[in-house]
Formats: structure tokens, C-alpha cells, sequence
């Protein structure tokens, strides 16, 4: 019922994108996909109970020995995603999986409310905090030092912006704060994704860690937001319909096109 009343209610709006992402979908399409958004949400109920043999089968991890890597270097991780799939779940499997990972969210840390705050005790690892702000930067720099792991959106319009390369005809408006905390803290940065199989399974998949020579602020980090488009592109062409609207709203058209058009 809340899935059909928030398809009914919301303005829905044609955004521009690239063919292989252009899905049109009927109301009834609408509701499952919001009604699989909700069941999905449930699972941050009973976090703790997700490390459980029975739980992590459900969620298996393509290289996950990128992250062991690291914790046999010491090196902290920056976990650099875009919003395709359940990405609001990465964190909380990775946890599960035994692995430090915190997300890192825009806003203010009062603003995270009650209930969320609840269920931060009840996750794996609740001595490692689940999110940090934009307004908890000292923390954050502590939680790399000690060689912790954050997981950190790439396509959102806070912060520094670059153009990157997409796909033919289109760009990828792509924010830099993932790259440049690692730049500065030395972490490895590792391309993340999650996908949706249905009835609660998943599967994350990360790619190996961003060459450091690609780590050039003096270049503006054009090869390492490359690399991380093309980490991102094979996922989304196998799973379009699992792109979020802010992925969509991030992907703009190239000069070239905008010519190409006029």
C-alpha cells in the first residue's frame, strides 16, 4: 500500500540519459521496484543479525581479498560507489563480513535521528561508528588513520566537481571528495557496487584498487575518476534498471553531443 501511494503521489520526470538506461516502466513496475526498496530497508532492522552464516550467503563479495590486502598493509580503504542498487545496504554487509567500514554522508551528525542512532548499537562492529557527517571531519581522519575503511559516494553534487568521460556522448558529473581524502590519508581506493538479485540477495562487487600513480591531484584526478567510470559502466550495463535517479541526474550530456544537438 505505501508503495502504491508514493507512485501515485510523486511527480515522475523524463530525465534526459543514455539509450542503454532509458527503461520505460509502467506504474505496476514502479510499485514493485518501490515495494523491493522497502523490504530492502527492513534488513537495517536487524543488523546484528546479518553476520550469521545463513545472512552473508545471501550477500557473497567479488574481491574481497583487495580489502584483505589492505588490512595486511594497514592501509585504510576508501570505498568509492555510485548510487546503483541498495547502496544504502554495502556498509552494513561489509560490517557483517568483518570489515570496518563506515559511510560517509553529507549533512550534520545531529541530524541522524533516534532511530537510526538505535540501530547503530545493534550493527557488526559497533565500537567502529556507522556513518560520519560532512561535519565530522576530525573523525574521519581518525577513522583512517587507524586504518579503517569508508565508504563514500562519487556522484553526488556537494563538494568539488569534475566531467568525466561516461560513455559516447555523455559525461559523468562526478564529485572529488573520495579521491582527495585519499590522497591525503594514502588509502587505497576501491570501486564498489551492489546488486539487487531479488528476495533479499545480493552480491557487492569490488574492483581492484585505483593504480596509485592514477592518485595525481596535480593532474586533477582525471586518470582516477577514468578509472572509476570504468570500474562502474560494465555494472550499469548489466543492471540498468537498477540505476537510481541520482546516478541519472549526475550523467550529463558531453560538449560534443550539446553541439551535435543544437
Amino acid at each position: 500500500m505505501r508503495a502504491a501511494l508514493n507512485v501515485g503521489f510523486k511527480k515522475s520526470r523524463a530525465r534526459l540519459a543514455p539509450d542503454f538506461l532509458r527503461r520505460p516502466q509502467t506504474k505496476r513496475g514502479h510499485i514493485r521496484t518501490r515495494q523491493q526498496v522497502y523490504l530492502n530497508h527492513t534488513l537495517e532492522q536487524f543488523q546484528d543479525r546479518l553476520s550469521a552464516p545463513r545472512w552473508l550467503a545471501r550477500c557473497p563479495i567479488e574481491g574481497l581479498e583487495y580489502l584483505h590486502a589492505a588490512q595486511r598493509a594497514s592501509q585504510p580503504v576508501i570505498l568509492a560507489f555510485a548510487h546503483l542498487g541498495p547502496f544504502y545496504l554495502i556498509h552494513y554487509w561489509l560490517r557483517a563480513a568483518g570489515f570496518p567500514v563506515t559511510g560517509f554522508v553529507g549533512g550534520a551528525s545531529t541530524s541522524r535521528s533516534r532511530l537510526n542512532r538505535f540501530q547503530d548499537r545493534r550493527s557488526a562492529q559497533p565500537q567502529v561508528p556507522v556513518t560520519l557527517y560532512q561535519d565530522q571531519l576530525r573523525q574521519v581522519a581518525h577513522h583512517l588513520a587507524a586504518g579503517n575503511h569508508l565508504l563514500i559516494a562519487i556522484d553526488i553534487p556537494t563538494g568539488r566537481q569534475m566531467q568525466v568521460a561516461f560513455c559516447d556522448g555523455w559525461d559523468l558529473q562526478m564529485a572529488t571528495g573520495a579521491l582527495r581524502l585519499a590522497s591525503r590519508y594514502e588509502a587505497a581506493v576501491i570501486p564498489c557496487s551492489i546488486i539487487d538479485e531479488g528476495q533479499w540477495r545480493f552480491r557487492i562487487r569490488l574492483s581492484p584498487p585505483l593504480p596509485p600513480a592514477d592518485l595525481d591531484p596535480e593532474a586533477d584526478y582525471a586518470r582516477a575518476g577514468k578509472y572509476l567510470v570504468d570500474a562502474l559502466l560494465p555494472v550499469l550495463r548489466d543492471h540498468p534498471q537498477q540505476c537510481s535517479p541520482d546516478l541519472l541526474r549526475s550523467l550529463k550530456p558531453s560538449v560534443a553531443k550539446k553541439m551535435a544537438d543544437a
